[in-house]
């Protein structure tokens, strides 16, 4: 196959040729609004040169903007409510528990294995359902009585106050711990979930359609400025059109800005929103308090009983 120096040539030349036009068409003014902007924001530009947006505008765009600033601050937080360790610190301890009693498992399923696959499964599946990690449901867990039983040699007793007391204790946060998943799933569900959507569909339009109206607007300013500082009566004439053409681009595009910020702000529901997460935070916390309540109740009579039977030896319990 011979080399043909021909098309090389034709080729590079319109390879050389789209990348002017690109720089000329893309970057040069990027380059310039940048400038200008930069300028602006100096204060080397004065007022009577940059272009005015109208009330309406503004106004919806501040409206989005907020929106847009109160919805990614809220979910800042959040978005805590879909990990559900968030209240439980790090305990190594416990980390460390878990791992021993995990290679445990895997070894003891690895040694009954008979094929490759037994194996393999042994080794890479789960060995069990791992307990929910709150705080809650820690404290749950360190208050059940059947963690006593390693440190006594007989049954314990179940009429005991002390045992009754701490085995209600422990059935009841367990519950409020599980209460705290069923909100954080609703919360999630129901609050993060609207949020998101509405920033990453309608709140990301107006964030674009308002840098777009900066980039009209800053052409336009540009484009006057070009047009009133031509010397040259040759020029004139297409620094005009060039200007018009950029007014004519300017004002749709605000038109177009406020349409568009005017259908997010409808749609938005950020008071419906924040009422499911009221909603779940409510329930969950009512919850709480009405079990809370009911064990001051009981825990008192068991404390009252203990004290009351705390010389007889039917009603000892000593850990």
């Amino acid at each position: 196959m011979s080399f043909n120096f021909a098309n090389l040539t034709k080729d590079l030349k319109s390879f050389g040729e789209k990348i002017s036009t690109d720089f000329g068409l893309e970057i040069v003014p990027f380059a310039q609004r940048t400038t200008r902007l930069v300028q602006e924001k100096m204060g080397n530009v004065s007022a009577s040169e940059i272009s005015q947006l109208p009330t309406e505008y503004l106004e919806l765009a501040q409206k989005c903007n907020n929106l847009d600033k109160l919805y990614k601050n809220v979910l800042k937080v959040t978005l805590n409510y879909g990990n559900e360790s968030y209240d439980y610190p790090t305990n190594l301890q416990e980390q460390m528990n878990e791992l021993s009693k995990n290679i445990t498992v895997k070894a003891k399923n690895l040694s009954k294995a008979t094929t490759p696959a037994e194996a393999q499964a042994a080794i890479v599946n789960d060995s069990g359902i791992k307990p929910p990690k709150t705080f809650y449901h820690a404290l749950s867990r360190a208050t059940d009585p059947a963690i006593l039983d390693e440190n006594v040699h007989s049954p314990l007793p179940t009429d005991d106050p002390f045992i009754k007391g701490i085995k209600g204790y422990s059935d009841t946060i367990k519950k409020i711990a599980n209460a705290r998943l069923g909100q954080d799933q609703l919360i999630v569900d129901k609050f993060n979930k609207p949020l998101l959507a509405t920033l990453r569909q309608s709140i990301q339009q107006s964030n674009a359609i308002q840098k777009r109206v900066e980039q009209k607007r800053i052409d336009y300013d540009l484009a006057r400025l070009a047009l009133s500082s031509c010397n040259n009566s040759t020029k004139e004439p297409a620094l005009r059109v060039a200007m018009e053409n950029a007014e004519d681009e300017f004002a749709a595009t605000v038109e177009d800005a406020i349409n568009v910020m005017q259908n997010v702000l409808n749609n938005a529901k950020p008071l419906h929103e924040l009422l499911e997460l009221i909603k779940a935070q409510l329930a969950y916390h009512k919850l709480a308090t009405e079990l809370l309540d009911g064990m001051v109740t009981e825990v008192e009579s068991l404390a009252d009983d203990g004290a009351s039977g705390k010389d007889s030896k039917s009603n000892e319990f000593s850990i």
